[in-house]
This record gives structure tokens, sequence and C-alpha cells, in this order.
């Protein structure tokens, strides 16, 4: 490459060098963001922290049942589900899931070269996580409340764990290519050292469990197992949900799925419902009316200004500040890797301009409570059209058309590297 004709910028900015790229390229709003919006879901519940973890879909799910209990039984504001609790079983079933699956893929003699077996080895314990897995462990093992399953050190800072759950299972895997006859007592004797730690990075989870809590100013007890504090204080079906997707490479009103892609053996596996953009719009305006919040899937990396609290290309606006050609739309950004679901929150409000149309929407993270909106976030509606790929909404929002595909065949599986196989 010859170099010696390209040409210096003209507009040099001396204070880039110096400053972060954020601080710089915030350009003067001509609108004023709401600190109050137009539609918030109650109770306004203070936001929860994942510290060093990527646990957010996780801590998405168990934000959006949450406020019905604390609606239902009358707990308080401050409640909280244990989130290390989902997180135990998630990394013990994991392991289980992704040695059934080199096993089989060794028995259909795919090599270790080969891009589903590397794509497993690459990152076997992320703490990414989607929906159906959430709640494939919820309804294998209830959930608790968190003061029963508190925070460990190593559940607030997963990167310890990983490490050690990634090195056994490699090895496992090694073994079992090496020694296919002895695949079974193989992961037999993985799955009791995989038990064994995390009890000693976690902790042990109760069976069953004894538990004070007010209701309406009156002391109450909840003695019994945590599938049955989740049946009585839940009070949900998770087959009453439909999981949406906006992707503009594929068909819409069409069922897709990934493969191999889950953490349970016999639990539910990943399909989506791919919807036009303006459906996940009004299906999530629907939810919030009635009070009800929406899981969701974005990519939180784009165009997010954490001074303002802010996800909006204005609020962030390097595209224009760096006069970067920018010739992609959605379809390209997933096409050619610039853009996946990152991260998972809730949808809880929204708020209309003064021709009432939605201008932002309010998402409850799980980041703690810094910021001027106390951990909440701001989007533009922009901002969820281009960087919102998923929804988890109760079925009942479906037309009859959707709702008959919904409950379908799914029409193609994506592989594990496609971007709609991401982790959240």
């Amino acid at each position: 490459m010859d170099i010696s004709s390209f040409k210096q910028p003209t507009n040099t900015n001396y204070s880039l060098h110096n400053n972060l790229l954020s601080r710089v390229s915030t350009p003067r709003r001509s609108d004023q963001v709401p600190s109050i919006l137009t539609k918030e879901i109650t109770p306004n519940t203070s936001c929860t922290n994942q510290k060093s973890t990527g646990r957010c879909w996780i801590f998405a799910a168990l934000n959006m049942l949450r406020r019905k209990v604390i609606l239902n039984k009358k707990v308080g504001d401050g409640f909280e589900f244990s989130q290390s609790y989902v997180f135990f079983y998630d990394k013990l079933e994991r392991m289980y899931y992704n040695l059934q699956l080199m096993k089989k893929f060794n028995r259909e003699n795919k090599l270790v070269n080969h891009r589903a077996v590397q794509h497993l080895l690459k990152e076997p314990f992320g703490d990414g996580g989607q929906w159906v897995m959430f709640s494939n462990v919820a309804n294998k093992y209830g959930l608790v409340p968190k003061d029963v399953y508190p925070e460990s050190t190593h559940s607030s800072n997963s990167a310890g764990v990983n490490m050690v759950l990634s090195r056994l299972f490699r090895t496992c895997v090694k073994d079992i290519y090496k020694n296919p006859e002895n695949t079974d007592n193989l992961i037999k004797t993985a799955m009791q050292k995989t038990y064994e730690l995390l009890i000693r990075f976690f902790g042990e989870p109760p069976k069953t469990f004894s538990w004070n809590y007010k209701k309406n100013d009156k002391v109450e007890t909840y003695n019994g197992k945590p599938q049955n504090f989740m049946k009585e204080f839940c009070e949900i079906n998770f087959d009453d949900y439909a999981s949406l997707t906006h992707d503009p490479r594929n068909s819409y009103n069409a069922l897709y799925g990934v493969e191999h892609l889950g953490n349970v053996v016999n639990g539910d596996t990943v399909k989506y419902l791919n919807l036009e953009m303006n459906r996940l719009n009004e299906i999530t305006k629907r939810a919030i009316d009635d009070n009800t919040p929406v899981w969701f899937g974005s990519d939180v990396g784009q165009f997010f200004n954490s001074k303002c609290g802010l996800l909006d290309s204005k609020s962030f606006d390097y595209i224009n500040f760096l006069e970067i050609q920018d010739t992609m739309n959605k379809k390209d950004r997933i096409q050619y890797c610039e853009s996946l679901m990152t991260h998972a929150m809730c949808y809880v409000g929204y708020n209309n301009d003064k021709y009432g149309h939605i201008n932002y929407w309010k998402i409850e993270n799980s980041w703690g409570t810094d910021g001027p909106y106390k951990g909440n976030l701001i989007c533009s509606n922009d901002w969820f059209n281009e960087y919102t790929y998923q929804l988890i909404v109760p079925k009942k929002y479906l037309t009859q058309n959707e709702l008959a595909v919904w409950q379908g065949e799914v029409s193609r599986l994506f592989p594990l590297w496609d971007p709609m196989g991401s982790l959240a």
C-alpha cells in the first residue's frame, strides 16, 4: 500500500486525541429528553446490579417477573429473586447439555476442527443466555428470594468460575474424542465435579427453605420447595409467552430456530417469530399500557452515551463528527458483523411527542443505580427500531395468524454461529 497520496484531514479537531470520543461527539440537542415519561410501569422498582458478569438475561427475566410478585403479594418494592440461584443451575445444566452435544458430534464423525465443535470449545461457559434458557431452568428448579440464596463473590464476578469450568469441559471433550467407548462414564465424572465446583464457588442452593416476608405490615412465612414458591408467588406459565424478532435478512411472519442452542437437555428449544418492526413497536406499547414489562435483546453498545443515560445516535454522533460514510442499514449491519444482540433489558415505559407518536422509551437496566435516571436508560424510537432484535411478550398480543405461525413448525434452523444465535 502506498500512502504517499493520502491527505491530511482538513478539519482536524485537536480536542479528540486527549478526550474520549463520547465526550467530544455529543451534539447540542434540538429536543428535550423527558425525565418523566407519558407512560411508565408501576411499581417503580430500583435497578438491580449484575456486577462483573454477563447475567443480563437472568436479571432482565427476574426484573420482568418481580413486579407481579410485588403487586399481588404486597411484599414491598425492594423484593428481588435470587439471580445467583438461576446462574448456578444454568452452569450445571449447560455443562451437561454441551457435553451431550459433543458426544453426539463425535458419534456423527464431526472432527475436532469441525466448525460446530470449535464454536462450543471456544467459549463453552460464557455467561450469556436466552429467554428460553431462563425458562428451562426456572421450570426445572423453580425460583427463590434473593435473601434465601444471596450473591457470592464468584456469582458477582464470574471470570474465575468460567475459567475453571471451561478447562474441565475441554478436558472432558478431549477424553471423549480419544476414548469414545468411555464417553458416558467421562460425562458422569465431569458432572459430579461440576456440581462440587459450583457449590464451592457459589454455595449450595436450597432444596427447601423457610422465608419470612412482610405482607401489608404483617410478617408471614413461606415454607417449601423453590418449584412451589415460583408457582405460588409468580403465577406464571412460560408457555403463555412468545419470542419475537426483527431480522430483516429473513422473511417476516415465519418461525426460525437456532440449531444446538440451549442449556437443558429435553428443554424447550430456541425459536423466534420474525415480524416487521412496526409490530414490535405496537406490541411493546400494548404490553406497557397493560403494566407488563417487556424483556428484550439489543445491541446496547451502539450509540450509548453513559453519562446521559441515553441510547440514541443524536446523543453520541461519532459518525458525523468523524465524517464517516455509513451506508449500512439494519440488514447490512447483521450480515457484515457490525451489530448483533449483546444485552438483555426490559422496556418499562414510553413517551409521546406532541403529535401522539412515541419518541422515547424507558428501559430498566441491571447495571446498578448510577446515572441521571437512577440506572434506568432512555432510548429514542429510532434506536429501538435499529438496535432492538428480540422481544418476549404474552401470546395474547399476537394476531391469530401470528399465533398460528408461532405454534407451527420452524421453517429454518440457523447454525450456532449465526448472529441470531448470539447470547444476551
